[in-house]
């Protein structure tokens, strides 16, 4: 009986299902429905109720299970304590990013790798970051707005505004606007997100805007590009367009208009054992996010 195998069972019984569990672990289904059955053979009992629908555990899953956790925690403390002895952390951690914000956090996260190059990091493009530490088994994810799901640990990063946002090219060519309701009248840029919404309500602290685009994308990177082509004015997050500003292909456009701020979060589960490479990078995303937004 390997360790891998205990871990695995814990993982599927956390996610609900063998498929759920095999994407965590980039593992085939195939093989996961395969090595439960054998930890089930040496154990000689039936571990879970297997349906088209649901997966649950038997009693004897149950009884298992719990005694498991005691046992699987530890070993990953023993481990943590070799590790940080030899003070050359090492491990792997699974992180979800917002999509596109890597031109923000590659550095950051480059950084990191630099200081712990024994440290492996799984990047994922995640949107949906309550979901995806589930299905995708992330050791945690960046999170904007209010928070859903209280079985998190959710650690305030800082907080993002808005900016609206041209290209010189379209400045010189369709003009600046004087107030924030001259921009119903320019040609501007909206993005959608991820549930259809189109975000096509410009909030500021005392007003807002609604506008009429004539463009819109699901892809903020998209939408960042179509304005340094000069195609519009968008509403875009500091983070998202700092590196086209610095560079001089975005300008500010009524930089005296000041947005409604929105939270920015980092989640991870809520659960013992989580790992000394992941409480590194933890601290370090604290630390040096706000420094670059």
């Amino acid at each position: 009986m390997r360790l891998d195998d205990l871990k695995l069972f814990t993982t599927v019984v956390q996610l609900g299902s063998f498929t759920a569990a095999a994407n965590a672990l980039d593992l085939p289904r195939a093989n996961v429905s395969r090595r439960i059955g054998e930890l089930e053979k040496h154990l000689n009992a039936q571990l879970f109720f297997r349906t088209t629908r649901k997966l649950r555990l038997t009693q004897h899953g149950e009884i298992y299970y719990r005694e498991l956790q005691k046992i699987v925690a530890g070993i990953e403390r023993a481990q943590e304590a070799m590790y940080q002895l030899d003070d050359k952390p090492v491990g792997k951690v699974k992180i979800g990013v917002l999509p596109d914000t890597d031109e923000a956090i590659q550095p950051i996260l480059a950084t990191f790798q630099q200081m712990y190059p024994e440290i492996e990091l799984d990047v994922r493009f995640s949107s949906n970051s309550y979901q995806d530490i589930y299905e995708q088994g992330l050791d945690l994810a960046f999170h904007v707005g209010q928070l859903q799901d209280s079985s998190f640990i959710a650690r305030h990063i800082t907080k993002i505004s808005r900016i609206l946002l041209a290209s010189p090219t379209y400045i010189a060519q369709y003009g600046q606007p004087e107030t924030v309701e001259d921009i119903a009248d320019h040609r501007c840029i909206c993005y959608r997100w991820p549930d259809g919404n189109l975000e096509d309500v410009w909030h500021f602290t005392d007003s807002e805007i609604r506008v009429f685009p004539k463009l819109s994308s699901n892809s903020t990177n998209f939408v960042r590009r179509s304005m340094i082509a000069g195609q519009g004015i968008s509403f875009l997050p500091l983070l998202l367009a700092a590196s086209a500003m610095e560079n001089g292909e975005l300008v500010r456009v009524l930089p005296e208009y000041q947005s409604k701020t929105e939270d920015f979060w980092l989640l991870y589960p809520n659960r013992h054992g989580i790992s000394h490479a992941t409480r590194l990078l933890i601290d370090h995303l604290l630390e040096e996010i706000p420094k670059a937004i």
